[in-house]
Order: structure tokens, then sequence, then C-alpha cells
């Protein structure tokens, strides 16, 4: 039975997409930063399907030791890991910073660089066995406004706005690496962008971007409408996929045409690079 590691799993598209998976008899490990949602989120999935295994671990993306102690636990409890999905999003209703890095820019991207590098041994070992291991990164049509020179900087006046693009840019380009350090390994790397989605992201979210988010939720899809790209690239065969979309940006179920300039191998690999020092 395959085991799929979600985070931010406790509502919206990651609820969504780990009911989805263990009605596809997946066992389920939630990754939850408050622990009365994660404890209602581990029971609405394990009612999906009383069959599987429905673990929940709690901890928050921006406290890397506790990150580290999370995949450390779940590598030596865990015998396999076939698909991680790194789906917990930020919307930054303001700007603020953790060691002069934006802070959801460090939760989304650092955060689930460090949990993903930690759980990479782990990954490694299931492949060697089956295969086919996947890597999913929630990523967004916000890309097109991200710019990989605000990567890692402390921008005082940087709006929230921006902040989430360059968050989006960096979960493509991490997964676009990805593929390429695990090539031959038998672990495939993918981003989603799963639509305009109705979920409570960013419902605190105030000034221009949250009247965006306001107006425009009747117009948005169900979160599981939503999460239906993210399940395609975790259980459908390989070869639905496609073995050249590796390290591709997926929406629709289906591989998509990125438009960056800043999307390209060299700047994948300097933010793989500028990554490391964290894990």
């Amino acid at each position: 039975m395959k085991t799929a590691f979600i985070t931010g799993a406790n509502s919206g598209l990651g609820l969504a997409t780990a009911r989805a998976l263990a009605q596809r008899s997946f066992n389920l490990i939630l990754f939850c930063r408050d622990e009365k949602k994660g404890r209602e989120a581990q029971l609405a999935v394990q009612q999906a399907n009383p069959a599987v295994r429905v673990d929940l671990v709690l901890a928050d993306l921006i406290d890397l030791d506790t990150v580290r102690r999370v995949a450390k636990e779940i590598t030596e409890t865990h015998d396999r890991l076939d698909v991680l999905v790194n789906n917990a999003g930020y919307t930054p209703s303001k700007i603020e910073f953790v060691d002069n890095i934006e802070k959801s820019f460090f939760a989304s991207h650092v955060g689930h660089f460090v949990l993903t590098h930690h759980l990479l041994d782990l990954l490694k070992k299931t492949a060697a066995e089956t295969g086919d291991v996947r890597v999913v990164n929630l990523s967004s049509a916000a890309y097109l406004g991200g710019n990989t020179s605000r990567f890692f900087r402390r921008i005082d006046d940087l709006s929230p706005l921006f902040a989430y693009c360059d968050d989006k840019l960096a979960n493509l380009l991490f997964a676009k690496e990805l593929a390429k350090q695990m090539a031959g390994m038998g672990i495939t790397s993918y981003s989603v962008h799963p639509g305009a989605v109705r979920t409570n992201f960013g419902a605190d979210t105030p000034g221009f971007l949250g009247k965006v988010f306001s107006l425009a939720g009747p117009l948005m899809r169900s979160p599981g409408k939503g999460a239906e790209t993210s399940i395609f690239m975790a259980a459908a065969p390989l070869k639905a996929i496609g073995e050249r979309n590796n390290g591709a940006y997926f929406a629709d179920s289906a591989p998509k045409t990125t438009h960056n300039r800043d999307i390209t191998d060299e700047k994948a690999a300097v933010l793989w690079e500028k990554s490391m020092p964290f894990v």
C-alpha cells in the first residue's frame, strides 16, 4: 500500500487531496500546524477510507528544527514514502521577516526545501524498491509576477502580492531542479497550479489583495476541483503523466508552457544552492 505525505493537510486543497488519496487506498501522513484542526482532518480522512492508516504530525514550516524532527521521526517510523505533496501555502497579510527573509517565502519555499531534503533518504529507499516516487509542489499562476532577484533579500517595502508571486515562482523552480537532482533514481518532481480555489486561504489579507480574494470567491473552484491536478500527479500512472514531463509545471492535469524569463535551469540551480545552507 502506497504512502503519501501532505503538508497543510487540515483544510482546503490539502484536505481534499488527502481524502481523495485515502479513497485510492493510500496511507496518509498529514502535516499540520494546528493540533485541533489536524485531529479533525485526521478523522475526516480516516472516515474517507477506514482501511488506510492516517498519521498526524504537528509542525510549522517556519520552525526548521521541528521540520527536521518530524522528517526524522517519519523516516524512523515508516518503511516507505511514495508521494510527498508540498501543499501548504501562506498568504502574507503584511510583510514580516524570518532571518531577514520574507516570512511567507521562508515557510513556502525554505520550509518545504528543508522538509524534502530530510525525507530524501526515505524517498530514495522507496524509489529503489518501486522505481516510482513523486514530489508535487503546489505553485500557482501567480509565478508570473515572481522575480528571482527578490529571493532571500530583505525588502521592507515589498508588497504582499509580489511576495506571494515570489513564493510560487520558487515552488516551481524547486520542482524543476529537484527533478534534475534526482534524475535516474526513480524520483520524479512536478509543480502544479490548482486554479483559483475557494478556500479560507487569504481570508485575512487586508487591502487590495484581500478585496480581490473576497470578490473572486463566488467564481472560484471548490477545493475538491482544485485538488484534481495534485491528485492526478500523485496517483495517475507515470505513462499518463509522461516521462519527458519530469520537472514540468501542470494545470488541469496537463503540462503547461511557462511564461517567466526567470524560469531557467540556471536560476533553478542557483535557488537550490542558496537554499542548501538552511538544511
